[in-house]
Order: structure tokens, then C-alpha cells, then sequence
């Protein structure tokens, strides 16, 4: 189908550009030399011919378009003037007849777009499947006025997806060369630079080097027309070229061109480092941080990233050695820090995550929101990688002073009350125990939390799993488990209800979080215990809609859910999500091969 649509497109017939290139170039310079004639009579002392020739040229209209935008910088003001005018007169058709629907919603109101606003569409369009967004994208390439926008446009055509098959692969690059062949803007030799590359990339090295110090030349002697971003985006394509052909020295040197287009700001070396980590040219991260040292020294979101690069690099010394150094910087800054911690715990840099949360916790009050959000933060890091009586020390000092009523109000911004916090720490411990298979503390550690906080859908899933359980306990269990899922069921009415009936809209959003949180609850304790599973899939997954789908552990709860109704195709893809959307998650992807190996023995069962 991909392949039908392919080359329905590519044979269709678009204004002045359905002319094959071969056949239009005759007429096309004899139209040069008419417009170029006319342009030149645009400066004529005579007032008459002045007008006359501009009279001509706005009814030659988009014909004339590439070399009257040269005109604008021409040395005669006269002919300057009157070019600028003309170039704000023409009229672009952005959509076309023969565009698909898609591009056609797409550019329905291009022309009263701000500068930001059509770069937002001609991504868009760059995103479209099946290479819709191409001809359209060309037409910006070739009239959009400003020149830093049609450079904008021709960079969102190199980010297209190219067919792979290596017939469609060359019709794309055939077509992409026959959209830009008659024009002169700048950004059409950009095009025929990446065309070319398509074709015989190491034949298009040159006329890649061309272009690029051509624009580096620009930026430094006219920045107006021209940006560092563009000029950056321009080199990571040359240097992408030059990795893929293994011209290692080459590209090195091209990254250091684009190193130096930056300006040292925070977010702007954050980017870079962060692009050649995803290009996984770590090294790079180095050469930035040789030409800012006092930035690097400054923000330790840097030197974290330096020290990724080490790490990636295979120098571990190193890496830890900038990761000191990071976590010294600003100490007293704990926002930051935690921030960082964050970051780093993402980045499945647990160590150094650990190494923050422990600084920001010596440094803030334990009675502090920010020392409370640290230690709940730190005992789910330890809890995931299974160092449960690590989480158990962190928990412990607000255990002991939980009749502190500023530490009380500083939990309840995280925990519903500190009963519940509480019996999280009683939790904690008895996964300790649990490893050590010590049986009988854990069961006293499950009851100590079930008594804090019998609504604990941990504590109860534990005490469902126990290993030593008698009838007793186990009766006990699933009495309290049927309880809660009665009571989640009668929150979820509730809120419902509430819902119907709230005509305040953040009232009402808040309350449709309440009802997601609700839902999720149900589905967790039901997927990991007993009963309706079905009921705990269609629950988690109105809890994700509510959400956006945008929540790692409420994504976790569905995988968990399909898992626990036999459904483990439906258990990977979830899970798989979750852990995408949470990749410092080590629990989750513990979780994830466990499916993964559910699915496939399922597969070798069925044949």
C-alpha cells in the first residue's frame, strides 16, 4: 500500500514543477534573462521605466520570485526597495488542490501564522506519513520570504522518513531534486545537497562542505539572515553523513564547527551534549566542556552529563571523579539537587541519585517539606533496587518523631496521613526480612503495617503472598483485601457522583484525578491478589485515559493487570510502555522480563 502511495505522489502533476527539469530549462534561463533585464531597469533613473518594469515583474508573479528575493540585497537602494515590495505582494497558493487532506488542513491558515507558527506546521507536515507533507514542505522551501524560515523548512525535509526500499528510496531523491532544481534559493542547495546524498552520499561530500561553510560564512558577516541553529542543524546532517560513510576525523572536525556555534548559555550546552549522546558520541561532551569550563564548573547538570560521557566512554574513575565534583556544587541549593536527584535516577545513574538525596537530606530539616520529599524518594530508589533496610534507615527518624506536627503536615503533602507513611516503612522492613527469609519477622513486620494502615495495597499483596501463612492469617487477608475493593468501588461511585454534579471546572478536574487514583488502586490490589481481573484491566485502563495516558506506574498497573488475566501480549506491550515512560525503573523492567518469559513460553506452547 506504502509502495502504491509512493508512487502515486511522485507521478503527479504540480504547477510549474510538473515540468520535467530537462524540459523547462531552456525556458527558464530565457526567463532569467527577461527578469534579471527587468530588475536591473528597477534602478533606471527614469521614473516611467521604473514603474513599468515593476508593473511587468508583479505580473510575472512567483516566476520571478528567487531573483527578486536576491534583489532585496541588491547595492542599489532603488532596486532594493522595489523588490522588497514586490516580494510582499506576491501571492503564494500554500495548498493546492492535489494535496492531501491532511496537508490541506495543515496550511489552511498558514498566511496568518507568526514565524513560530508556521515552523510548528512545517514540522507537522515533515511528521505526516508517506511523505504527504513533501511537496508542500518544497513550495516553503522555494517562497517562503524569509530566508531563515525557508531553511527552517528545507531541514524539517531532511527530517522525513525515507522510504526504505532502495527504488522508493531513489524516487524520493529524484522527486526531492526535481522540486528544487529551478530555483536559486539558498535553501534549494541545501536540498541538493541531501538529495544528492540519498543517491551517492560520498559523492555529495563536497557539495555538503560547500554549503555548510557557506552558511557558517553568513552567519558571521550577515546573523540576520541567518541563525546558530540553523547553521548547527546544517552540520549535525554533514556530520550524520560523514559517521554513516566512517569518515571518523572528518566528522570529528565538523563537530567542533558546530561546537563552536554556541554561545555558552545553560540550556543551549545541555542540548548539545545531550544530542551527542543520543548520536552516542560521547566524546564530544569533553571538546564542549573544554571551551566552557566556568560554565561546567557553575552547573552541575553539566558535569553530570560529562560525567555520563566518561561513564559511556568506559572510564568509570573519571566519571565518578566529575560526579564529586558535580554534587559539591551549590550544596545549600537542595530544589536543584533534588531536580538533579531526579534526573540522575531517570538516567539509571542510581548511585549518583543516592549520593543527592543523602546530601539534600543532611542539609534540610527533617521536619521540611523538601528533607520529607527526599527521604520518601530515596526509600523507593533503595526499595527498587531490593537494599529494603537502606529505605527502612531512611524512613525511620520521621517514624520516631511522628507526633511532630510540622513533620505531620510535611508528610500529608505526600501521603494522605502518617499512619500511611508509617506502615510504608513497615513495609520496607518486611521485604527485608522477606530476602533474608526470616518468616516470621516479616509477618510481624505486615501486621505492624496492616495495623497503621489496613487500605496498604502493598502490605496487603504481601500478606496474600506470605510464604509461612497459616489459615488464620490468610483468612485474614483476603477478609481485608475484599474490604478494600469494596471500598475502592464505593469511592469510585462516589466521586462519579460528584462529578455529575460539579459545575466547577478545576473542581471537577481534581476530582477526575481522584477518580483515576481510584481506579488504579482497585486494579493494583486486584492484578496482584484475587478477583475480577477483567474488571481490574477495563478499571486501569479508564485510570490511563483520565491520565492521558502519560503515567509509568499507572501503565505498570495495566501490565501487571493483562498479566494477571492471561492476556501477557497485552502484559509486554504495557509494561514495555511503562518502563519507556520510567526508564530508571529497575522493578519495572524486572517485571517486564518476567511477562516477556510468560509470553514466550506461552508462544512455544501454542507451536
Amino acid at each position: 500500500m506504502k509502495q502504491q502511495l509512493f508512487s502515486c505522489w511522485c507521478c503527479l502533476l504540480l504547477t510549474v514543477w510538473s515540468i520535467s527539469v530537462a524540459a523547462a530549462q531552456e525556458e527558464f534561463e530565457a526567463q532569467r534573462t527577461v527578469i534579471s533585464a527587468l530588475i536591473e531597469k528597477l534602478g533606471s533613473s527614469d521614473f516611467t521605466t521604473r514603474e513599468l518594469a515593476q508593473s511587468r515583474l508583479r505580473e510575472l508573479g512567483l516566476v520571478a520570485f528567487d531573483q527578486l528575493h536576491e534583489a532585496q540585497t541588491d547595492n542599489d537602494i532603488e532596486v532594493a526597495k522595489r523588490a522588497t515590495y514586490l516580494i510582499r505582494s506576491l501571492q503564494v497558493q500554500w495548498s493546492l488542490r492535489t494535496d492531501a487532506p491532511e496537508v490541506r488542513r495543515l496550511l489552511a491558515k498558514y498566511d496568518e501564522k507568526n514565524p513560530a507558527g508556521r515552523r510548528s506546521l512545517m514540522e507537522q507536515l515533515a511528521s505526516l506519513p508517506d511523505s504527504k507533507g513533501l511537496e508542500a514542505l518544497s513550495r516553503m522551501v522555494r517562497f517562503e520570504s524569509d530566508g531563515r524560515q525557508s531553511r527552517y523548512a528545507a531541514l524539517q525535509l531532511m527530517k522525513m522518513a525515507v522510504p526504505e526500499a532502495t527504488e522508493q528510496e531513489e524516487a524520493f531523491a529524484t522527486r526531492l531534486q526535481e522540486l528544487h532544481a529551478l530555483s536559486s534559493r539558498t535553501a534549494a542547495r541545501w536540498m541538493e545537497a541531501y538529495s544528492k546524498s540519498l543517491l551517492d552520499a560520498e559523492d555529495s561530500l563536497p557539495l555538503w562542505d560547500q554549503v555548510t561553510r557557506k552558511e557558517e560564512q553568513l552567519l558571521t558577516t550577515f546573523p540576520g539572515r541567518t541563525s546558530r541553529g540553523l547553521v548547527r542543524d546544517l552540520l549535525r546532517r554533514q556530520f550524520g553523513l560523514l559517521r554513516q560513510l566512517e569518515r571518523q576525523e572528518e566528522a570529528a572536525v565538523v563537530a567542533r564547527r558546530s561546537v563552536n556555534l554556541l554561545d555558552g548559555s545553560r540550556e543551549q550546552l545541555i542540548e548539545a551534549i545531550d544530542w551527542f549522546a543520543s548520536e552516542k558520541s560521547w566524546k564530544f561532551a569533553e571538546v564542549i566542556a573544554d571551551r566552557f569550563p566556568v560554565e561546567f564548573q557553575e552547573y552541575p547538570e553539566l558535569m553530570y552529563r560529562l560525567a555520563e560521557a566518561f561513564l559511556e566512554g568506559g572510564d568509570e574513575e573519571r566519571a565518578n571523579q566529575q560526579a564529586a565534583i558535580a554534587l559539591a556544587i551549590n550544596p545549600e541549593d537542595l530544589d536543584a539537587h533534588l531536580t538533579l536527584a531526579s534526573f540522575l535516577a531517570s538516567r539509571q545513574h542510581h548511585r549518583w541519585a543516592i549520593a543527592e538525596y543523602q546530601q539534600g537530606i543532611q542539609q534540610a530539616p527533617l521536619e521540611s517539606e523538601v528533607g520529607v520529599r527526599m527521604r520518601i524518594l530515596l526509600g523507593e530508589i533503595f526499595h527498587d533496587l531490593r537494599q529494603d533496610d537502606d529505605a527502612r534507615l531512611v524512613f525511620e527518624p520521621v517514624v520516631e518523631n511522628r507526633e511532630n506536627d510540622d513533620l505531620k503536615q510535611s508528610v500529608i503533602r505526600f501521603y494522605s496521613r502518617m499512619e500511611s507513611f508509617v506502615s510504608r516503612y513497615w513495609y520496607f522492613r518486611a521485604c527485608d526480612h522477606a530476602s533474608r527469609q526470616q518468616w516470621d519477622k516479616q509477618r510481624e513486620c505486615l501486621e505492624a503495617g496492616f495495623n497503621e494502615d489496613s487500605d496498604d495495597g502493598d502490605i496487603l499483596i504481601a500478606m496474600y503472598r506470605f510464604k509461612e501463612s497459616d489459615e488464620a492469617f490468610r483468612a485474614k487477608a483476603l477478609e481485608a483485601i475484599q474490604r478494600s475493593v469494596t471500598s475502592y468501588e464505593d469511592q469510585i461511585k462516589a466521586i462519579e457522583v460528584k462529578i455529575k454534579n460539579t459545575l466547577d471546572r478545576l473542581e471537577k478536574q481534581r476530582l477526575q484525578w481522584d477518580l483515576a487514583r481510584a481506579f488504579n488502586q482497585y486494579a493494583w490490589l486486584v492484578c496482584n491478589t484475587t478477583g475480577d481481573y477483567q474488571k481490574a484491566v477495563d478499571y486501569s485502563v479508564k485510570s490511563l485515559e483520565i491520565r492521558n495516558w502519560e503515567s509509568a506506574s499507572y501503565l505498570d498497573t495495566l501490565g501487571h493487570a493483562y498479566f494477571a488475566a492471561k492476556d501477557f501480549e497485552n502484559a509486554v506491550k504495557y509494561q514495555q510502555q511503562a518502563v519507556d515512560k520510567d526508564p530508571g525503573s529497575v522493578g519495572m523492567r524486572r517485571q517486564l522480563k518476567v511477562f516477556q518469559d510468560a509470553l514466550n513460553k506461552q508462544r512455544t506452547n501454542q507451536g
